[in-house]
């Protein structure tokens, strides 16, 4: 089971630190953007690590702790959090159901494009949606740290 996180914490990893230096983040952000996709992949594997494909409830908690990864990070190293949020959903990107998806349209098999299109679409919009309720969590509680602080004259 150990060996299981330990390979697939190793190829969440490359496939976070890949995009990252192809859209060329600071060489000193590239351990923690690959350490953030690694992390948050992990976490989501450990709710059904028994599955090959994520379900839509794994890919929001990973994506959710890419998100939180990713403004603590933002705040600790001074970078925006996109440096290692974008990297960091690689992982949870369904490129598999993308395929199954064109796989079938062009094999005119078009009900189950549409059921493989459906599951997509949805990884898609969850990953979305994770970030968003993080991005929106942090960007709240620093709204109203900045409104309580009293004004410098």
């Amino acid at each position: 089971m150990i060996i299981h996180f330990i390979k697939y914490f190793a190829l969440a990893f490359i496939g976070s630190i890949a995009p990252a230096i192809a859209i060329n983040i600071e060489k000193r952000l590239l351990l923690w953007a690959g350490l953030g996709g690694a992390l948050g992949f992990c976490v989501a594997l450990a709710f059904n690590p028994y599955s090959l494909s994520l379900s839509i409830g794994q890919i929001f908690v990973g994506t959710m702790v890419v998100g939180i990864y990713s403004e603590l990070m933002a705040k600790y190293l001074k970078a925006p959090s996109t440096v290692f949020c974008a990297p960091g959903i690689f992982p949870f990107v369904p490129g598999i159901a993308a395929y199954q998806t064109m796989r079938s349209l062009v094999e005119n098999n078009i009900q189950e494009a549409a059921v493989h299109a459906l599951n997509t679409i949805l990884k898609a919009f969850t990953i979305a949606f994770g970030i968003m309720i993080v991005t929106a969590v942090f960007r709240y509680i620093r709204k109203i740290k900045y409104s309580e602080q009293p004004a410098n004259k």
